[in-house]
């Protein structure tokens, strides 16, 4: 709720304007007209001519921003979008085949998108991550038993990792390239991420933690087995390097959209690292079991940083707003695939069904 409040108090959606000769804090709510301008007072509307409209100096609303949004751009990123959902199918094959789950490319892709409608729903990126585990755990491994449900898990949270890590680790370096990113705890908690990660990882595959206390003892024993066999597998070095080249692909496109949608909105940020820095912690805030598919805490993310950079509110919101119009084309395509699903006729139900989900 504060994150829902703070973005629709810093947001206006019609632009607020003020005279040149004033303080900026006696600026009003305008809705422009042929003829003129309307200012919205708390006395009452005040009409002017074009001319005196004209003098006025601008915040610009989302409405107004959104109206000069630069189409062909916006359509071209969207398709960069959709390519980063087949980069992000072909990460997480890659993590399933050390769970001997062999599902064709499409079928993962298919299942990734199915989970982003659900995704939307759902209390973050959580949400969508429980949908695809849901799904996979009722499809058989190469040996033909069910996968279990520890190690799908594992699988879609490695992939989960990857991708936070990657994020992380291309803001830095975007960050360092644009201006420098100094010494703050923003920064630490950015390069800890990735760090904390990669660190995780190499305890797990070499540390005897089975032995601790707390993990060698029943149903939490049985669970961190399959786990560890998991991490431990001889060819996890090579998936987990080759989930990291084509997550590298996809942070680096998610990046780029970004940025993109900033110049599609005709906006030049004036300290060009915080766009950076701003995508990776909305999405690293984004994927927090907050609210539904994200809202609040995202949205809040991108006006708070992208305002470091320069860019107005209405401008950061419209970003973030037409972000999350592409991820809904593809929950809405998603949502269709999964209700085109057909059982056979005479299939028993599945145990365990669902659908599965940036």
């Amino acid at each position: 709720m504060c994150a829902l409040a703070f973005v629709a108090w810093a947001v206006p959606v019609r632009d607020r304007c003020w005279d040149e000769s004033a303080p900026s804090h006696t600026q009003v709510s305008v809705s422009r007209e042929a003829a003129g301008c309307v200012l919205h007072l708390k006395s009452g509307d005040v009409t002017i001519d074009a001319s005196e409209c004209a003098k006025l100096r601008c915040e610009p609303g989302l409405a107004s921003t959104m109206k000069h949004a630069k189409l062909g751009i916006i359509a071209a990123l969207l398709l960069l979008y959709v390519a980063g959902t087949a980069a992000w199918a072909v990460r997480w094959r890659l993590l399933l085949g050390l769970a001997d789950i062999d599902l064709p490319l499409l079928e993962v892709w298919r299942i990734t998108i199915e989970a982003q409608a659900g995704g939307v729903l759902l209390p973050g990126g959580v949400g969508g991550d429980a949908l695809r585990i849901a799904w996979i755990t009722s499809r058989p491994t190469r040996h033909g038993g069910p996968a279990p449900l520890s190690i799908v898990a594992a699988a879609v949270l490695l992939d989960r990792a990857v991708g936070l890590t990657l994020i992380a680790t291309v803001a830095v370096a975007l960050g360092a390239m644009f201006g420098g990113m100094g010494g703050g705890p923003l920064v630490w908690a950015l390069t800890a991420l990735p760090v904390g990660i990669v660190a995780g990882l190499m305890i797990l595959r070499a540390a005897p933690v089975e032995r601790l206390p707390l993990l060698s003892r029943g149903s939490v024993s049985r669970a961190l087995a399959p786990v560890l066999a998991y991490v431990r597998d001889p060819r996890a070095p090579r998936a987990i390097a080759l989930a990291g080249a084509v997550s590298a692909f996809i942070a680096a496109a998610q990046f780029v959209i970004l940025r993109g949608l900033v110049f599609g909105l005709g906006a030049t940020p004036s300290a060009e690292k915080w766009v950076y820095v701003g995508t990776a912690m909305a999405f690293i805030v984004g994927a927090v079991p907050a609210l539904p598919g994200g809202w609040g805490t995202a949205d809040a993310a991108y006006v708070f940083f992208f305002g470091r950079a320069g860019l107005a509110p209405a401008i950061s919101l419209a970003v973030c707003l037409l972000y999350r119009l592409f991820w809904y084309v593809l929950a809405v395509v998603g949502a269709l695939l999964y209700a085109s699903r057909r059982r056979p006729a005479g299939e028993a139900p599945r145990a365990v069904e669902g659908p599965g989900e940036p």
